[in-house]
């Protein structure tokens, strides 16, 4: 994991772009017709091949491009981080922006000289001790609530997100929520659901 071009990637590889994201390179997006998808493993999708994850699905239902700024294990701290980089420097906003959140309080860690950077495990005893004294004092708490009001006062465009059940959603108000229970990866279930609400909620989403 690293910064590349002001963002937070993965390594790069045959799977990600220049900049470590599961997209398209922003040089070949249609700035004036995408929807802009942020979260963390779901969204990654690692597991399945590019075009069976949720936001290709998404994209091609609606008739629109996409970038993908989906972190693995990245928690609240990359969404909010890639989120407001990319609101920063990219000048054309999306039509929508589309948050789903497995793992919302994991965190990224880096060594002292700051040259290593990836993601906690979630497995390791120490991590576990570090997230239970986080929720058990509110530090959590708070941490997604400045998220959540940062991204909400930066963004001026409709924001989507999808509830897993038994997971922890990084927004409560002011956006539209899409359950999701059953498969936490039944890519094609989400995306169906995603495109029906948008269409219900938004007229804006057009080629």
């Amino acid at each position: 994991m690293n910064f590349y071009d002001g963002f937070l990637g993965h390594d790069l590889g045959p799977d990600f772009n220049s900049r470590g994201h599961r997209s398209k390179e922003i040089e070949e997006l249609n700035l004036h017709n995408y929807i802009l998808f942020a979260g963390d493993n779901i969204a990654v999708g690692w597991d399945k091949p590019v075009e069976e994850t949720y936001p290709y699905l998404v994209s091609q239902k609606l008739k629109t491009d996409y970038y993908n700024l989906a972190i693995f294990n990245g928690g609240v701290e990359s969404i909010k981080f890639n989120l407001l980089t990319w609101f920063h420097k990219v000048s054309k906003k999306p039509k929508a922006v589309i948050i789903s959140c497995e793992f919302l309080n994991s965190f990224i860690v880096s060594d002292q000289n700051n040259m290593s950077h990836t993601h906690c495990d979630l497995n390791n005893d120490i991590v576990k001790d570090v997230l239970d004294s986080g929720n058990y004092t509110g530090f959590f708490n708070m941490r997604n609530v400045l998220a959540q009001k940062l991204i909400q006062q930066s963004i001026n465009c409709p924001i989507f997100q999808i509830e897993f059940e038994n997971k922890i959603p990084l927004f409560h108000n002011q956006v539209t929520n899409i359950p999701h229970v059953g498969d936490m990866f039944d890519h094609e279930k989400i995306s169906s659901a995603l495109v029906r609400e948008i269409k219900k909620t938004t007229e804006k989403i057009r080629p």
